[in-house]
């Protein structure tokens, strides 16, 4: 059964391959050594990051008999095939694995770090090979091969890589799940963002205005996808990033748009300044989410050690507070309504809370407050605490004076301890006691 899945799991990569390759061999049109698109690059390097290591072997024969049939397709040379995919599929294989070495998490900035170093290494190496063997073999420059190669690597796996990164992860929400207005808004932004990419890349809407307003007014769509990802986290960004590609490549392809403009040959320009402008909004998402996903983990961090704090609190049955010596306002921390019978309203301030101390302890609490400046450990105080029903309960207060650098008390910080009376130790004496 493993071998089964394993071996439908590397189908559908190597069908995905087989797709996305085909796609950019469309929108490249003829080609002399290579072309401007190569969006597979994006699902080798997705692939290899998603999978376990030791389940690539695989993967990589699915992905080597994509490109040969890609090949067979289209009545290629397949030993120029086959040099092809080893080129490709293989150094992407060895850079992942090496981003893979540092046993990072593959999420927030450590992905978009590990994607931009698999990336970078990937394009680099592979256009380095293929350029050379051109070179040697086909007498084509290297410096321009190298330069177009390295471009339509890094685009395709910027592009592609973190939409199958994002959604092959996809679990249901847990409770609440997004926020209805983000949720509206991100739709309305997404709507805008698919409306803004037509008008401005099909080159007809706009064919009033002159080239530099139509380069200015790329940036519109790159703002609608910042919105989207800020709204809708990562999956939704790679999608926006996604949808601003199909766009651009296909109306650039077609010979309209901005990055169309000014080129008599659509295929030597204009597709490679597509490329940057995608790689730059694929970047830009990409911190976006990632800074995002830093900062939703840092609130859910502070807000389960709270929760640990409040119930640990709660437990050991203390309460624990901060005092402001010029305001006299009172912060407390842990179950007030629960253990005392009070709201924490009615201990904000500090006359609030004196007013609920025994008459012989106040005065004491208060000194001790208030005009004990001792920063170094003092004894506990012992005081009796009036409840609102009427009772009188022992309590313990722990506190130390927190000092400026000029010596002033800055905070008056300390903890209470609710003692156990004698009646609540016993227990219930009911009928079956009896």
């Amino acid at each position: 059964m493993k071998l089964t899945n394993q071996s439908v799991i590397a189908l559908l990569w190597g069908l995905l391959y087989l797709v996305m390759g085909y796609t950019s061999h469309q929108l490249n049109g003829p080609i002399a050594a290579t072309g401007y698109i190569w969006l597979p690059a994006g699902v080798t390097v997705a692939a290899f990051m998603l999978t376990r290591t030791a389940r690539w072997l695989p993967v990589i024969i699915g992905f080597v008999l994509a490109q040969l049939l890609l090949g067979w397709i289209e009545n290629r040379d397949l030993l120029r095939v086959t040099l092809f995919a080893l080129d490709e599929i293989g150094v992407a294989a060895i850079a992942v694995a090496l981003v893979r070495m540092t046993q990072l998490p593959m999420e927030g900035l450590y992905f978009v770090r590990g994607l931009l170093i698999a990336g970078v290494a990937c394009s680099t190496v592979s256009a380095a090979i293929g350029a050379a063997w051109f070179l040697f073999v086909k007498d084509v420059p290297f410096w321009p091969t190298a330069r177009i190669w390295a471009a339509s690597d890094l685009v395709g796996i910027l592009i592609v890589t973190p939409v199958l990164a994002g959604w092959s992860r996809f679990h249901a929400m847990r409770s609440g799940g997004m926020d209805r207005s983000d949720f509206l808004l991100g739709l309305a932004a997404f709507i805008a963002l698919g409306i803004t990419a037509y008008v401005i890349f099909d080159g007809h809407s706009l064919s009033n205005f002159s080239a530099g307003v139509n380069f200015a007014l790329t940036y519109v769509p790159l703002f609608f996808a910042a919105v989207v990802t800020l709204l809708w986290g990562g999956r939704g960004g790679s999608l926006a990033v996604a949808m601003l590609a199909f766009f651009a490549l296909l109306n650039t392809v077609q010979g309209e748009g901005p990055f169309a403009a000014f080129a008599d040959n659509y295929s030597r320009h204009s597709l490679l300044e597509a490329q940057l402008y995608l790689a730059v909004a694929a970047l830009l998402c990409l911190l976006i989410s990632a800074l995002k996903t830093t900062r939703e983990q840092l609130h859910e961090d502070a807000a389960q050690w709270k929760s640990d704090v409040e119930l640990a609190l709660t437990v050991s049955r203390q309460l624990v507070y901060s005092i402001d010596p010029h305001s006299k306002k009172l912060c407390w921390n842990g179950d007030l309504q629960g253990l005392l019978g009070v709201p924490a309203s009615a201990f904000s301030e500090l006359d609030q809370v004196l007013t609920h101390v025994h008459p012989d302890d106040r005065q004491q609490l208060r000194s001790r407050w208030l005009e004990d400046m001792d920063d170094d450990a003092r004894p506990d105080l012992r005081f009796r605490l009036l409840l609102p029903a009427g009772h009188i309960t022992d309590m313990t207060d722990m506190s130390a004076v927190l000092l400026d650098a000029d010596e002033s008390v800055a905070m008056v910080a300390g903890a209470w301890r609710l003692h156990i009376s004698e009646e609540e130790r016993q227990p219930s004496q009911g009928p079956a006691a009896l």
